[in-house]
């Protein structure tokens, strides 16, 4: 872009100055000298010229304004036109941009390691053919995209375009008929981000998503299910089956990254309730706001918020007598983060949400959170086309009742979000000093803080919370498989959802057409499996999240698929334990 920037400059100061040139010669020339005419022959010879000026005037006036509209126009295009999104969508499409992107070698991208062996993104010459090559195939297509010179391109591909498509050097660009692009290293580490696909897809559920990061929020993986091999959409009847299909049926499209809730090529948003897992959110309200002496009784019969006339029970029906916040954390009490939701108020709720850049009021269209990532290479808003998640969002306005409040406040009800708002949510848990640092998929990125969201010590009681959840608590069997080597802090989610029926096709399944014509649907209820959480529990080095449609409970499906992400992060030398449970501060032991 910076060169269409100059010329644009350049041609503008030259049109300028034409445009002064004319304007300075017709207003010397305005008034021509007079004739006196003596006849009338002598009057037609004057006539001739005279018009003549007129028309000259007339056509210096034309001259300029064309002069101003076409640069006018042109300046639009190339300086402010790329900020909306249907100009970003329409230049996907044009086949001029595909041709200028395809006709380089692309810069490869690299993982975190900087192996060529691990690249995640290569290109092959073969006798002047040039094509880009995904060696993780489908478990990184929600990440890489794809790359072709029909249908486009999205992921990486496209949200790191400029950076990938400049010349290595100028010698490069001007000797090179074949200009060579930049290279790219990211943090994703392939070994785990293969892992976590081949996790989350072998649940043989409707989808999951999965998304692991470092300190400082570097992503180390970030899977989606379902997904499909990046070379396929070579195959026009197969891109156009799932481009129609991500239209009418997004549930079920495997266009939709279920990590970040947003399409391959940017689009529409996609939303998941969080389940108890939300209950970190609210607990870490309570510690920062020293609201921690509080004990609600569960009973049989549920807790019924003021006016509502309807009560909210705990999974199964069980019933954990009189608590306080630590047991509540541990067992997952429904009807104690109710009433803990309701203690706190909407007034505080809301301020802590809005810390972590969460929308507090469902009025108005879905946005996307322009600022959540931390980008050092590629166009900002090119990136953020591909990548910027819908903004998590809660009711917490006027209009919300207690029920509304107590409801969200345990991860249902109005409580929209995503698999990576929720990563984050227990990466800026497992920070020393509570802030809400924004990801990145920059290798080596200054830690970029967004604003604090809760106190280091706050911070700290509730790890040791989490960490009783995973020892004793609703997760204590999933992590069972750890030995006690390596230990962690977490919290499971079961979340209810329904959702629509679709055939095989990929439609929606019509239930019944009533005496007016309305067509009705069929829906089934979902219960979402999900975890999120950190390790080692002392001092966190990677945290997570888990989800898995459909998967039921969190300490059945997902927590298992997170215990074993660490120990496999563990074995890669991300997770260095300090010893078992009543071993703190012990030499760390073989993981390695």
């Amino acid at each position: 872009m910076l060169i269409p920037r100059i010329l644009t400059i350049i041609f503008g100061v030259a049109g300028l100055l034409t445009m002064m040139l004319i304007g300075w010669a017709a207003w010397r020339h305005r008034n021509p000298p007079a004739q006196e005419e003596t006849d009338s022959n002598q009057s037609l010879q004057n006539f001739g010229p005279a018009a003549t000026d007129r028309w000259l005037r007339g056509l210096r006036v034309l001259f300029i304004s064309l002069i101003i509209a076409v640069f006018g126009f042109h300046s639009y295009w190339v300086f402010w036109a790329d900020s909306g999104e249907e100009f970003r969508r329409a230049k996907l499409l044009d086949a001029r941009n595909r041709r200028l992107s395809e006709s380089g070698l692309k810069g490869w991208v690299l993982d975190r390691t900087g192996k060529f062996e691990n690249a995640l993104i290569r290109y092959r010459s073969d006798a002047g053919i040039i094509t880009r090559e995904y060696p993780l195939g489908e478990a990184a297509l929600h990440l890489t995209g794809y790359s072709d010179y029909v249908f486009g391109a999205g992921g990486m591909e496209r949200a790191f375009s400029d950076w990938l498509t400049d010349a290595v050097s100028t010698y490069n660009e001007l000797t090179s008929p074949i200009p060579v692009g930049k290279d790219l290293k990211v943090s994703i580490d392939s070994r785990l981000q293969r892992e976590a696909y081949n996790l989350i897809q072998a649940t043989g559920k409707p989808a999951a998503a999965v998304v692991l990061l470092l300190p400082g929020n570097e992503v180390l993986a970030m899977a989606s299910t379902p997904s499909f091999e990046p070379r396929s959409i070579r195959d026009e009847s197969a891109w156009l089956r799932m481009s129609e299909q991500a239209e009418n049926a997004p549930a079920v499209s495997p266009l939709v990254n279920r990590a970040l809730g947003t399409f391959v090529t940017g689009g529409a948003a996609f939303y998941y309730r969080p389940g108890s897992t939300f209950k970190a959110f609210v607990a870490a309200v309570a510690l920062d706001s020293q609201i921690t002496s509080e004990r609600f009784t569960c009973r049989a019969d549920g807790f019924t918020p003021r006016g509502s006339g309807r009560a909210i029970r705990d999974f199964g029906g069980a019933v954990h007598g009189t608590i306080g916040l630590e047991e509540a954390v541990r067992v997952s009490c429904n009807q104690y983060f109710a009433q803990l939701g309701l203690k706190l108020g909407r007034d505080r709720l809301e301020a802590y949400a809005r810390r972590l850049g969460f929308l507090t009021s469902p009025d108005g269209k879905i946005s996307r959170s322009e600022t959540f990532w931390h980008i050092l290479h590629g166009d900002q808003k090119e990136y953020n086309f591909i990548f910027a998640p819908p903004a998590a969002r809660m009711n917490l306005s006027s209009k919300a009742t207690d029920y509304d409040i107590a409801l969200q406040a345990i991860g249902q009800g109005f409580d929209d979000f995503t698999v990576m708002a929720m990563a984050v949510l227990a990466a800026t848990i497992a920070g020393a000093d509570g802030s809400y640092v924004l990801p990145t998929f920059e290798t080596g990125a200054e830690r970029k803080i967004a604003g604090p969201f809760i106190s280091a010590q706050a911070a700290a009681q509730l790890r040791e919370m989490m960490r009783a959840v995973v020892e004793r608590g609703t997760a204590s069997s999933a992590f069972a498989r750890l030995g006690g080597q390596i230990t962690a802090g977490g919290k499971t989610g079961t979340a209810d959802r329904v959702v629509p029926v679709y055939d095989r096709e990929g439609k929606r399944v019509v239930d019944h057409v009533d005496e007016n014509g309305q067509t009705y649907y069929k829906t089934q209820n979902s219960t979402d499996s999900w975890f999120i959480g950190f390790a080692p529990a002392d001092e966190p080095q990677i945290a997570f999240a888990v989800m898995v449609e459909d998967g039921g409970e969190g300490s059945r499906t997902a927590a298992p698929i997170a215990a074993r992400l660490i120990q496999k992060a563990a074995s890669l030398g991300y997770v260095i334990s300090r010893g078992g449970p009543g071993a703190r501060g012990q030499a760390a032991v073989g993981i390695r």
